[in-house]
């Protein structure tokens, strides 16, 4: 497990580097990804497994916003309260608590992020309810447009 955890951060560390340089570009008044694609390292507290997985997170515009996950034991609905900022922002970092229901019972959790470039951001989550010890993610992930007109 431990082995596991070094291995991602040391993956996570080599993104942080890396992203920025593969995706420079000049300082243009370009919209804000509308929606991001990406990979992120979770790991299961209550299970104690942890893997790679894709993820699909939205803009992020509002300062209230969705909360949702697919877990071992079903869908994980909520909201969450960006304190800090919002990702369409774009400037430091943004993020901020969520209250969420999940298993047949009410849940925390945090959400920490921030942009690498335009396109790019790293992003930290962890969730819980007093049942369920919770799940932890960092991932990064790519900004995209809608691929159909507004």
């Amino acid at each position: 497990m431990a082995r596991t955890i070094v291995g991602a951060l040391i993956l996570m560390l080599a993104l942080t580097i890396a992203a920025p340089l593969a995706c420079a570009e000049d300082a243009v008044d370009a919209p804000a990804p509308d929606f991001y694609v990406g990979v992120r390292w979770a790991w299961d507290n209550e299970a104690d497994e942890d893997g790679l997985t894709l993820s699909v997170k939205g803009g992020g515009g509002g300062r209230l916003g969705p909360d949702v996950g697919f877990y071992d034991e079903g869908l994980l609905v909520g909201v969450s309260y960006m304190a800090l900022g919002t990702r369409r922002k774009m400037n430091g970092l943004y993020g901020g608590p969520s209250l969420f229901y999940y298993d047949d019972e009410w849940g925390g959790g945090v959400t920490l992020g921030t942009h690498l470039s335009r396109e790019v951001i790293l992003e930290a989550n962890f969730r819980r309810t007093t049942d369920w010890e919770g799940v932890g993610e960092i991932g990064v992930a790519y900004g995209l447009q809608w691929p159909w007109p507004k």
